[in-house]
């Protein structure tokens, strides 16, 4: 885990110590973003939708199986806390 990462995860844990940390997806964590619910500020974390699926890839998956895991196992799978996922276009 390189030191940018390791910063993001402590960040977030000491902003939102419920913010789930995707297993795995390290090097995909960009960043933490914050969002208005219930009268508060909340924090989640943000991944890179691309790196993700490219992680996904170098543990042996086609493109096309890694976004089928990505869709039935992780996207939409969270609660209030869950992570943004980033899509560059």
């Amino acid at each position: 885990m390189n030191e940018e990462v390791k910063y993001i995860i402590e960040k977030l844990q000491e902003l939102n110590p419920e913010a789930p940390i995707l297993e795995g997806f390290n090097q995909s964590l960009i960043g933490y973003a914050s969002f208005y619910a219930d009268g508060e500020s909340r924090f989640c974390a943000v991944y890179d939708f691309e790196l993700m699926i490219s992680e996904l890839i170098q543990q042996g998956m086609t493109r096309t199986e890694a976004i089928e895991y990505y869709d039935f196992n992780i996207a939409n799978t969270g609660g209030g806390f869950y992570p943004i996922f980033l899509y560059r276009e």
